[in-house]
């Protein structure tokens, strides 16, 4: 796990999750890239993929876990993809 972001205005992982799931293609496409997307609604987990990354996102009782794949020529932009994520979750969750 990369990143933990805390629930802050909502409580329920479940709307959590259906809140964010809109948010993810928008998160992505900030950055420039394509990816396929696959929703998990029964486990509630987000799995994207792209030309050099992964990404894992679960939706937890109290939080958010991501967990971000790069490439050997994307890994030093890794800190600021994350912050950006965390900046788009924190707006929905």
């Amino acid at each position: 796990m990369d990143l933990k972001i805390p629930y802050a205005n909502i409580t329920d992982k479940k709307k959590a999750y259906d809140a964010a799931k809109s948010h993810v293609n928008q998160s992505i496409e900030k950055f420039g890239v394509k990816a396929d997307v696959k929703y998990d609604d029964t486990n509630l987990k987000v799995d994207a993929k792209g030309k050099g990354f992964s990404a894992f996102i679960a939706f937890e009782d109290d939080y958010v876990s991501v967990s971000l794949d790069l490439s050997f020529l994307l890994k030093p932009l890794k800190g600021k993809i994350l912050e950006t994520l965390e900046k788009q979750f924190k707006k929905v969750i």
